[in-house]
């Protein structure tokens, strides 16, 4: 743990704290690269093991996965009023999902997304680094 200023702490995150916090959150930003530039979608999502799973439609973060699977994938907590929070960054690579064993078991995971529409497109990130941080005052 780091002490920023006398009353802030920052502790980095070990692997079973991160992934925890991945467990608890069904709503997370995908970062990916869209004809070159990088571009962040928010998307409702599911852990499996150790892999973060979505669906998506057709589109450009569909696009940009398929041309660059390399992704970085986050979600936080935060408490403006507090000065408090936290966040879990995962860098891996995104593959589709297309197999029949393994579009079964993603469809018998508990993703609820919010969006009305299609998503018939299944999305695994297998991670390559797992970190995270929190920020607290003491």
């Amino acid at each position: 743990m780091v002490v920023t200023d006398g009353r802030t702490w920052l502790e980095d995150l070990g692997h079973a704290a991160c992934w925890a916090l991945l467990c608890e959150a069904e709503v997370g930003r995908v970062g990916v690269l869209v004809d070159s530039a990088p571009e962040i979608f928010p998307v409702n999502f599911v852990v499996d093991g150790e892999m973060i799973v979505f669906r998506t439609a057709p589109g450009s973060k569909l696009r940009g996965l398929d041309r660059s699977p390399s992704v970085c994938f986050e979600i936080d907590g935060l408490d403006p009023e507090e000065r408090t929070g936290w966040s879990v960054m995962v860098k891996g690579r995104a593959e589709s999902v297309t197999t029949g064993q393994d579009l079964r078991r993603a469809a018998e995971l508990p993703l609820h997304y919010w969006p009305l529409g299609e998503k018939a497109h299944w999305i695994r990130i297998v991670p390559r680094q797992v970190t995270g941080r929190r920020i607290e005052r003491r």
